[in-house]
């Protein structure tokens, strides 16, 4: 009998679960339609007529890329989403639309989206902290993504560092641009380039080296924090799967 009871207390979760799902869906869908549907108000007082109908269509082409991706999200996601209220869900929204619009990559949507899930799934989601994100992540270069990925991965320890003699931010950077040498092609001179691009984002910083190489790139905090939120070798791999 207790049996029994605490399976029908499961079932019960997962509809429970499962509608919450489909009203976020449909939430963001509605939300994203609205924002499709605005994106027509402004052409016609600026873009010339023989060009508005191309631009509109680009447009709506992007905002329809955005939508799709960020559903897909949140159907693989383990958590309902849930809004402090309809103004914070309208921010994030158009905020991610806003990225696709300006013509945001496939990838960094992907990872705008899955820090919509996992701040649902961890912190909780709050317009002002996925506004910072968006600002940091929807304007980086792919190689630049897969430098961050690695360095997520060699922080989290999920990569021994090979040499642990050496200085530790030495060894730690040379781990990083071994994986990246290897495993995606990329020579030590261009990862360091990408690192020092990444300064800008928060998440990498320079930090003493040693006699040969007098500072190296490393994770900030902010990566620590992002690390909470999602995997970025995962979204990668899953893009190109």
């Amino acid at each position: 009998m207790a049996i029994a009871q605490g399976l029908d207390t499961y079932d019960g979760r997962i509809e429970f679960h499962a509608a919450q799902t489909i009203r976020m869906l449909e939430l963001f869908s509605a939300l994203a339609a609205d924002y499709m549907a605005s994106i027509d108000n402004p052409l016609a007082s600026t873009v010339p007529a023989i060009g508005t109908w191309s631009l509109r269509a680009l447009m709506q082409k992007r905002a329809s890329t955005a939508r799709d991706v960020l559903l897909h999200e949140i159907r693989q996601g383990h958590a309902p989403i849930e809004f402090q209220d309809a103004d914070e869900a309208a921010a994030i929204t158009y905020r991610y639309m806003r990225a696709a619009e300006e013509g945001a990559a496939r990838l960094n949507l992907r990872l705008l989206a899955r820090v919509i899930v996992g701040s649902a799934e961890g912190p909780g989601l709050y317009a002002d902290d996925f506004l910072r994100w968006a600002d940091v992540l929807a304007g980086l270069r792919r190689e630049e993504v897969i430098v961050l990925g690695v360095m997520q991965r060699v922080q989290m320890g999920e990569t021994p560092i090979e040499d642990s003699s050496k200085n530790p931010p030495v060894a730690f950077w040379l781990a990083c641009t071994r994986i990246l040498e290897q495993q995606y092609g990329l020579q030590p001179a261009a990862s360091t380039s990408c690192a020092h691009a990444l300064l800008r984002t928060g998440l990498v910083q320079l930090v003493s080296g040693s006699m040969e190489t007098v500072v190296v790139p490393a994770p900030t905090g902010e990566l620590t924090t992002l690390s909470g939120l999602l995997r970025i070798e995962g979204l990668l791999a899953s893009v190109h799967a």
